[in-house]
């Protein structure tokens, strides 16, 4: 008998400060319009002080996923956590939401797919399942960048972008008898190390002589970098390309799709993606005009905002894309 990877809940948690574009233009010169025009984002959430970590983000979102299923953290078999902003350099953030939570001395296994974590996580997690390896799993996406972005006019072009959340989904193995076609049903990935340098954080890092040096700091090296105009294009075609391959694997329709939830960058992308698919504005979530860019967090913000507003049910065809630094990309085909 076959096994599905069924997602039982999904749950979210974003800081409680509210950093509005008016609050940036005091910081650096922009304004509203300068970062409404570009990217559709209005506000983000920024941790409230130093020290709220990625792991305090991500146990919130966790919790809350395991009450809505039900589950004891002892119920779990594996935990997956996607994120680019770690606690610490190493270990890795799974690790400690295994002590966090309370579960038993289960795998911890951390995923860096930085945007395109979620669509990665799952289809790891698809594979567990149908291995037999795992029956009840979490997966947390959980992102604290506030802390590395160069709050200067010399930074804003991604200091305006990004912001902090979590995100938390609790997936079962079920038996396709039992599943009634629910579970996920196909995944797509894919990458392209020529775009590494493209969009990265270079610091620390082994390849810089001396890891991190003081001058380092004081020269701005320690921020993220982008070549926006590299990183749209891409972002576009290999969104689009997700989603054709997606649709014609399982010979469906874009009109079969309930839902197209992709990953919140920027709004502009989200819309030239779903002309080209063919769909109307109500048929794609996004979010991103009040949490900005939380790499790995978004898609499951925007699940669990979509099951509260009643924008995603239990046996909608949903569809995730997202695109992300390395370059990574790929996206989910999910029977809700």
């Amino acid at each position: 008998m076959n096994l599905q990877a069924v997602i039982t809940s999904v749950a979210h948690y974003v800081p409680n400060k509210v950093v509005t574009n008016q609050e940036l233009s005091k910081l650096m010169d922009t304004s509203d319009d300068w970062i409404t025009e570009r990217t559709g984002i209005k506000e983000r959430r920024f941790v409230e002080h130093e020290g709220v970590s990625t792991a305090t983000l991500g146990e919130e979102a966790a919790r809350r996923a395991l009450a809505q299923a039900g589950w004891e953290p002892t119920d779990l078999d594996l935990i997956v956590v996607a994120t680019l902003s770690p606690d610490y350099y190493f270990p890795g953030v799974g690790v400690m939401l295994q002590q966090r939570l309370g579960c038993n001395t289960i795998p911890a296994l951390d995923i860096r797919a930085q945007c395109s974590g979620l669509v990665y996580g799952l289809s790891c997690i698809d594979g567990y399942v149908k291995s037999r390896q795992a029956k009840k799993i979490l997966l947390v996406c959980a992102e604290v960048q506030s802390p590395v972005l160069d709050l200067t006019t010399r930074g804003r072009e991604m200091a305006v972008l990004f912001g902090d959340g979590a995100g938390a989904l609790c997936i079962e193995a079920v038996e396709s008898s039992a599943a009634a076609g629910r579970g996920v049903l196909d995944s797509y990935l894919g990458s392209d190390g020529s775009g590494a340098g493209v969009l990265c954080m270079k610091l620390p890092g082994t390849a810089t002589p001396g890891f991190i040096r003081a001058s380092d700091i004081d020269e701005a090296k320690v921020h993220p970098y982008m070549e926006g105009k590299v990183v749209f294009k891409n972002a576009v075609t290999r969104l689009l390309e997700t989603a054709q391959v997606l649709l014609k694997r399982n010979s469906l329709s874009p009109e079969q799709i309930a839902l197209i939830i992709p990953h919140q960058a920027n709004l502009r992308i989200n819309e030239m993606v779903r002309e080209q698919i063919g769909l109307p504005q109500e048929r794609v979530f996004n979010n991103i005009q009040r949490y900005g860019n939380t790499t790995a967090a978004t898609i499951p913000i925007c699940m669990s905002e979509a099951v509260q507003q009643g924008r995603l049910r239990e046996g909608d065809l949903v569809l995730t894309l997202a695109f992300g630094a390395g370059f990574t990309w790929g996206g989910n085909l999910i029977r809700w």
